[in-house]
């Protein structure tokens, strides 16, 4: 499964909120979970977000 990473920034500033790597079988999953974040984060906060796609990863590469 790949990972779509998507970062979120403010409107205002173009400031970085956070970073997401999403994982899915394809990119109109990623899309529709990444936009399921940014509903959710809206409700929480009450600050509108945007999203910006970055990249893809096809590989979890973790080094112990």
């Amino acid at each position: 499964m790949k990972q779509y990473v998507f970062s979120f920034y403010t409107v205002q500033g173009e400031t970085i909120v956070w970073e997401e790597a999403i994982p899915a079988s394809g990119m109109m999953e990623a899309f529709s979970k990444a936009r399921l974040l940014l509903v959710k984060h809206k409700q929480e906060k009450g600050v509108p977000v945007r999203v910006r796609y970055k990249g893809v990863r096809y590989r979890q590469t973790d080094i112990a």
